[in-house]
């Protein structure tokens, strides 16, 4: 009987040995297949990162051709092979603030996007879009921003479908002679509706400049979407229209000090000019665009930017030959 028992033991002993062994192996095997996995993934992330890194890059290139020059205006389109996602941060830290631009892309069956690549900052452009951009097709169009000399170009970004309705002729000629990618009839329901004066679209344009002085009636105005208003001049109609409040008033702000740092240079080149008997009658002009520029918000509006920029102009028509500041 005692020999059963020890017999008994022994086997239920190996058969605990062997079942350990296993068990052991099992997880080892598991760690190593968790580290591959953690490894193959970290490098896929890796390289992820990289190539959203570099299409961010080269898709800020694509800005520098948008610069018009003489032109009255340009555009372009992108068409990616996969989604992709833009992110478009603005800061209007420092002398004429910032954008960042990143970039992500959805590959292959993946339900979350990944994380978006390194930003690339930009601190000369000035670029209005949504926060965030979505789509497979990326479209470009610049305009010059004027007050009244040439302060920038700026770009608007977008990858929705727009239908405008009841637009002015002037934005319908803009739209024909840019070749953009809008509809002025017949929209459709994925379109997002721009109303100008009438309607209740998703986005409305009003117009309420008035008087001497207005080429037409949206030369200023406010756009109303997402509960926001926003307030425009000029060629900023269309950053109202097509980008997220946030990135327009951000943009507002940075070229409110663009246009106090060319005041200032402007006035330093007067004083100089001072010298070969020019004088210096625009210099107060100047400074007073500079001040006006200083206060002007989205809050604020465009009235007194507009006759300082107005006054300015005067002076620089007025100045004898040689003698004009551009």
């Amino acid at each position: 009987m005692a020999r059963k028992i020890q017999k008994i033991i022994l086997q239920n002993k190996r058969g605990f040995e062997f079942s350990f062994t296993w068990l052991f192996a099992i997880l080892v095997g598991a760690c190593v297949l968790f580290l591959a996995i953690y490894g193959a993934t970290q490098l896929i992330n890796q390289g992820e990162y990289k190539s959203n890194t570099q299409i961010a890059k080269q898709l800020t290139i694509l800005f520098n051709p948008l610069e018009t020059g003489l032109a009255s205006g340009k555009s372009t389109h992108v068409d990616l092979n996969t989604e992709t996602r833009i992110y478009n941060k603005c800061s209007s830290s420092g002398a004429f603030g910032s954008q960042d631009f990143s970039i992500s892309q959805k590959s292959g069956f993946m339900k979350e996007w990944p994380k978006p690549g390194f930003d690339i900052t930009l601190s000369n452009k000035y670029v209005f879009s949504g926060e965030i951009e979505q789509g497979k097709r990326i479209s470009f169009f610049s305009k010059p921003f004027e007050m009244p000399f040439k302060v920038s170009e700026i770009i608007f970004l977008t990858t929705k479908k727009y239908c405008f309705v009841n637009s002015p002729d002037f934005i319908k000629e803009e739209i024909r002679a840019l070749n953009l990618d809008i509809k002025l009839e017949n929209c459709s329901t994925p379109d997002t509706k721009v109303c100008f004066n009438s309607g209740n679209c998703e986005i409305n344009v009003h117009p309420s400049c008035t008087g001497f002085g207005c080429g037409n009636e949206y030369e200023t105005g406010y756009v109303t979407k997402n509960s926001k208003t926003l307030k425009f001049t000029g060629s900023l109609i269309y950053g109202a229209i097509f980008s997220d409040a946030e990135i327009y008033e951000c943009n507002l702000k940075r070229l409110m000090l663009r246009i106090q740092q060319i005041c200032y240079v402007y006035s330093d080149e007067l004083r100089f000019m001072s010298t070969r008997g020019c004088g210096n009658v625009m210099s107060t002009s100047l400074i007073n665009l500079a001040n006006a520029a200083g206060s002007t918000t989205n809050s604020v509006g465009f009235e007194n930017l507009r006759q300082a920029a107005k006054t300015v102009k005067q002076a620089n028509d007025a100045a004898k030959e040689g003698c004009k500041i551009w």
